[in-house]
């Protein structure tokens, strides 16, 4: 059933919010950023931003979610008609490249909790979003461990691997958004690529 106009401009209004809490969240962490913040970025009253989001904590677990959501529908679809493991691992890698050069500001929020929960500290992932954080990291384990099995890779402890290869294309991003910011997506993970490979590819 088609949705409503009403629902359909509902679900416009959320997103808005959700750019806009990006946006002061990108800018302050957690405990400094605030909802009248928010409801200014968005030019929108408080009651508006309440009506979406309860809370601060709802506010932030939503957009992290969202945009983790999309990224792996996107990712799912990047892979899946790639062959060459190497070749899956870089468009797994663009693909990330490209949701952060699309949402910048989303970013320092994404490493922010990826290092809280990857260390085991506290982490403001709500149950959905570590379910699907989980799934993604499952996935790059997956084209990781197809890279070591066609002999492209060293034979290596796989949680180390995810996060070298995470930490190169970091790395990589930040270089991208500090002093090169005009730079092609492909050129940013080109680079992340080479330093992962010049420690853990094989050599023919």
């Amino acid at each position: 059933m088609p949705a409503s106009r009403k629902e359909m401009e509902r679900d416009r209004r959320r997103e808005l919010l959700l750019a806009a809490a990006e946006r002061v969240f990108g800018r302050k962490p957690f405990d400094e950023a605030s909802m009248q913040e928010v409801a200014t970025e968005a030019q929108i009253g408080m009651q508006g931003l309440y009506e979406h989001f309860p809370s601060k904590q709802s506010l932030y677990e939503s957009l992290i979610f969202y945009r983790i959501q999309g990224f792996q529908k996107r990712a799912a679809e990047t892979v899946a008609g790639i062959k060459d493991p190497l070749g899956r691992l870089r468009a797994w890698a663009l693909l990330k490249a490209e949701t952060f050069n699309t949402a910048p500001a989303f970013f320092p929020v994404f490493l922010t909790e990826k290092v809280h929960h990857d260390c085991g500290f506290d982490s403001r992932f709500g149950p959905a979003t570590y379910e699907l954080y989980g799934q993604e990291q499952k996935r790059l384990r997956q084209l990781l461990e197809g890279a070591i099995k066609a002999g492209l890779l060293k034979r290596m402890d796989l949680e180390f691997l995810v996060q070298f290869f995470f930490g190169a294309l970091e790395a990589s991003l930040h270089y991208h958004f500090r002093r090169k910011p005009g730079e092609r997506a492909e050129t940013c993970v080109d680079r992340a690529m080479s330093c992962f490979l010049a420690g853990a590819g094989v050599r023919p």
